[in-house]
Order: structure tokens, then sequence, then C-alpha cells
């Protein structure tokens, strides 16, 4: 889900993103060409030229997969893809505006900028339209090969949201009446099959090894039923794992390389130094208006669990109204919360409430990217229902994270057993690319609204 959709079976996308960066070279170039001064990085040589113009065409394309704009069920609703193209023009704004506030040479002047990213959002929305005229999507044609659980899970997602995506052409396992495996490259080209998915469990798997190497030199997409679901769900299946493999991949894949760790601090330090200085403002008015509408503290000070269990003083913004638990003690809460303030509410959807953390990101008890930090009482509860919950406690917690932008409030042990899937899929997949992905993804969400 957080990778880039560059298939075989899927030109339409590198010919899309191909456009999409010529026509914001075009956009920069013809932004500057008739703006009144040109700006310093144009007259300052080839190099610094090709530098920041880089910079902004890759961070234009990052935002605009970030905010759905590659995702093909949009490119048929022209209203929905010129709001996600807006806003990852927004952001970009956003963004490059943060840099030339710090970083002088980068300034573009306010005219030759709008201009920039107006050009750049008409000329992106017409050939997203064009493409999907001329390169209709159809669906992905599927082998089957073995049956268990997550095979089945899999299917019942192709037959569901993604049933214009996927379509499952034939399946061959033991239970089949007649199980026997045909000549895979020969049914591949007569069937028309894009995707091969294959049970690590299965007993014919030894029968059909050869032929499926054989197909991936061939450049036939080929999965096995994990790996899949994860790409497809951006979630780790804890529920079709054994104790052998969790036992043995924990120690080898979750923990991020003594290097890896350091740059993952270093990039928590510079976010948070960047973004107190501008944050500030938003926590004071924040907190006014917190004071002023209702009675209590501004700030909510509470004991969280960080890496390795070790308890932290977390800091937010009040959101709840005082005494918000005496009467029924500890619970989740709940998106329609009748214990959230007015104020609260507003400030929970932008996710205003988190910003105090950057202190505690600043101290090094969270980092930028993460887990939701948890309390004891609510671990101990999840660690006795959700299989290998307590793994989430190997990395810190986040101010944001790749479950808080993928699922809404988990409300009960089945929601925060579902956020904990997609928590470990971070885990495992865990970068910094992917943690500037969900960054970048978080700010979608303040945009429009959503958060939990």
């Amino acid at each position: 889900m957080w990778r880039f959709p560059f298939t075989q079976h899927q030109r339409e996308y590198v010919i899309l993103i191909l456009g999409d960066t010529i026509l914001l070279f075009f956009s920069i170039i013809l932004a500057v060409l008739v703006s009144f001064t040109p700006p310093l990085w144009w007259t300052g040589g080839l190099e610094q030229i090709i530098l920041v113009s880089g910079l902004m065409v890759s961070l234009a394309l990052f935002s605009l997969y970030v905010m759905g704009a590659y995702n093909r069920e949009y490119q048929e609703r022209p209203i929905f893809l010129l709001s996600f193209i807006s806003i990852a023009m927004g952001v970009v704004l956003c963004i490059y505006s943060t840099l030339s506030y710090y970083f002088t040479y980068l300034r573009a002047g306010k005219f030759t900028f709008l201009l920039c990213l107006v050009l750049s959002t008409f000329l992106i929305f017409c050939w997203h339209l064009l493409i999907a005229k001329f390169f209709p999507e159809r669906p992905r044609r599927v082998l089957l090969i073995g049956k268990d659980q997550l095979i089945d899970e899999l299917v019942q997602i192709f037959k569901g949201e993604l049933s214009q995506h996927y379509e499952v052409v034939a399946s061959y396992h033991r239970g089949n009446v007649n199980p026997a495996i045909p000549d895979l490259p020969a049914l591949v080209e007569e069937k028309g099959i894009d995707l091969i998915i294959y049970s690590v469990q299965s007993q014919l798997l030894k029968k059909v090894a050869q032929p499926l190497l054989n197909l991936r030199f061939q450049k036939t997409d080929i999965y096995d039923a994990s790996s899949l679901f994860q790409k497809i769900t951006g979630k780790f299946p804890i529920y079709h794992l054994d104790h052998l493999w969790m036992l043995v991949n924990s120690q080898r894949e979750f923990i991020f390389p003594k290097f890896s760790e350091n740059l993952k601090r270093a990039f928590d330090i510079f976010f948070a130094l960047v973004c107190l200085p501008l944050a500030l403002p938003l926590i004071l008015v924040s907190a006014l208006l917190i004071k002023l509408t209702s009675k209590g503290p501004a700030f909510f000070i509470h004991e969280r669990l960080g890496k390795d269990e070790v308890p932290f003083q977390l800091i937010k913004l009040r959101t709840m109204i005082t005494e918000a638990e005496k009467d029924f003690g500890p619970r989740w809460a709940e998106e329609d919360d009748p214990r959230i303030t007015k104020v609260g509410r507003i400030l929970r959807k932008l996710r205003l409430d988190e910003l105090p953390q950057l202190f505690n990101v600043l101290k090094g008890d969270m980092s930028v990217v993460g887990p939701r930090p948890i309390r004891r009482h609510f671990a101990d509860l999840l660690a006795e229902e959700v299989p290998y919950y307590r793994l989430r406690f190997l990395v810190k917690p986040g101010l944001t994270g790749w479950a808080q932008v993928n699922y809404d409030y988990g409300g009960t042990i089945e929601g925060h057993a579902e956020k904990f899937q997609y928590d470990l899929f971070y885990f495992v997949h865990q970068s910094i690319w992917l943690d500037v992905y969900i960054f970048l993804k978080t700010i979608k969400i303040m945009m429009w609204g959503k958060g939990t």
C-alpha cells in the first residue's frame, strides 16, 4: 500500500507519473519566465536550477501519491481527482514555504510559486483525465495455488472492496475435484493471468516451484499470500502466523539496526526543533480557548508506556471534561464520546491536541512516527486478548503512525487488534521513507478533518 504502484501490468502508472514529471518541470519553467523577477536560484547556474526544481518536483510527486491522486478509482471521478491534486499542491505549498523560511536561497517569489502551483494543478488534472480515458482499468486476473485461511481472506477482499481490481480466474489446491496442476506458462498465456498467489503451506507448491520460478523471470507477478495481504491491506496478518515464525522474525526484522535507529532519532530532533516555533502559537491559542470554554487545566499530563514498557509523562492539550473517568474508570475514547468538549472535538479532528507532544519527542520519550502511546491498564488488557501485542513496545510511540492514518478509533478490543496489525506492518517495513509517507498522509488527514 505504501509502495509506489509500479508493475509490468500497470504501465499506465509509469506513463502517468512520467507525464506528471514533465508537466511539473514545464510549470516551473513557464512560471519563472513570465514572472517579473526570477528567483535567486534560477540565476545561480544550471546546478542550482536542477537541484531546486528537482526538489519541488519530487515533493509534488510524493504528495500526489500520498494524497491519493494515483488511485485508479478516482481517475473517473473528476471532482475527487481535482480535490486530491489540489490538496497535494497545498501540501507542497506548506512544506516548501517552511523550507524556504529556513533556507532563503530556495525562495521563488510569491507570484512565481503560486502561478507554478496553479499551472501544475490544471495540467496534471487534465493529464490524469486523459490517461483514464485511454487506459481504462481492467481487473487483474488472479491464479490461486493452495488454500488456507489467509487465501480465503484474500478471496473475500477480492470479492468485496477490491472487486473492481482483482478477479480470481483459476484456483488449484488439494480440495479440488482435480487438483492436478496444468502447464502453468500455457495457462498464464491462455487466461491472461496477471497475478499468481500461492500458500506457503500448500503441498502442491513443491510441484510447481520450478514453473513459478520460470514465470517470475518472465516478469509475471507472483506473491505468497502473506506478502500480498500486507501489500493490499497495509496490515500484518497476526492471526495467520505461528509462534516459531514470530520468535525468529521478531529478532531479525522488527528492531532497527543501530545506524537506522540513530538516523530516526536525528530526524525526530530536527523535526521537533523545526516545528516547535511554528506550533507554539497554535498551542497557546488552543490552550486559551480550552480555559475560556471549560473548567480545568489547559494541558493534560498522564502516564503512558514507551519503548520496552518504560513509563513516561505524556503532555497534550486537554480535550475532555475534567474527571472524565470519575464515574466509570478507564475506558477507550470513542468517535462521538460525550466526555469530549466542543473545543476538544475540533482539536482532535485537526490533531492540534497532539502538538505539545513535540516536547516528548525532543526529550526522547516519543518519536515522530510510531504506535500510539498507550496506558498500562489498556496494554495489559489487550495483551491478554491480542496475539503478540507486546511487540508494539519494541519501538517508541509516535505523534502519528501507520495505524493512526489507516484506521479510526479502536473503541473495542477487536478495533485495537485491527490497529495492532497496522502497527506490526510498520515494525516490519519501517524506514525513513515510510516515516515521510506517514507524515504526509497525516497532513492529508488533518486537512480533511479526520483523525483518531
